[in-house]
């Protein structure tokens, strides 16, 4: 199910209809936060059909946040392409991996990671958002920010990428389940390039947490 990012044609209160319907809210309960009618609410999803599409409920919900996750990934592909093409440069100068000023002051989460699945540098964003101490982090096995329960399949699919990053120049994870140090669970989005240091193959990971995207 393709459709555009839905900001430009919805209303705000369209819009909050879904983020709230997205949340979990009954339209009962949407209706109260919005301090409205609960036939007021259903003329509102009327009006996001006649712009969607005659689709249910959770369709539209569906749409809006496959839309808002896809406009993060591409706010994250190019990104991921501008540190790449900056960090290429302090590579071929032999800069070390922790003077790095462009991974340091990127806006989002950066992990650096060894073919041997090691995280060899992560910015202070990425420390804050896995809740690790840079001495903690940096030599961590990095299928450790994932859930137990997919490390294993995480583990190979690493493996997959590493071994052959040319058949997808850049990888992409929406809405993958990430792993903070106290144990609880959160959404991210990610990409990942392939790129040569001075100490051989490294991944570079630009990391997003979803629920704040």
């Amino acid at each position: 199910m393709q459709m555009d990012r839905p900001d430009p044609i919805l209303s705000p209160r369209e819009h909050q209809l879904l983020r709230l319907a997205a949340a979990g809210f009954t339209d009962m309960a949407i209706a109260e936060q919005l301090g409205i009618s609960e036939a007021t609410v259903g003329t509102y999803w009327g009006r996001v059909r006649i712009k969607f599409g005659p689709y249910s409920r959770t369709e539209l919900v569906a749409i809006m946040m496959r839309a808002e996750n896809e406009a993060t990934l591409e706010t994250l592909r190019l990104e991921n392409a501008s540190v790449v093409s900056e960090l290429q440069i302090q590579l071929s100068s032999g800069t070390s991996l922790s003077s790095r000023t462009v991974l340091e002051n990127a806006p989002d989460s950066i992990l650096l990671v060894s073919t041997s699945g090691i995280i060899e540098f992560a910015n202070e964003a990425a420390q804050d958002m896995f809740g690790y101490g840079k001495d903690e982090m940096e030599g961590l096995e990095h299928n450790l920010l994932v859930p137990v329960r997919l490390r294993d399949r995480h583990a190979e699919m690493s493996q997959e990428y590493i071994r052959d990053p040319g058949r997808r120049s850049m990888g992409i994870h929406m809405q993958t389940p990430a792993l903070h140090k106290n144990g609880l669970e959160f959404s991210i989005s990610a990409t990942l390039s392939a790129i040569e240091s001075s100490t051989g193959p490294v991944v570079m990971c630009v990391v997003r947490n979803s629920a704040a995207a």
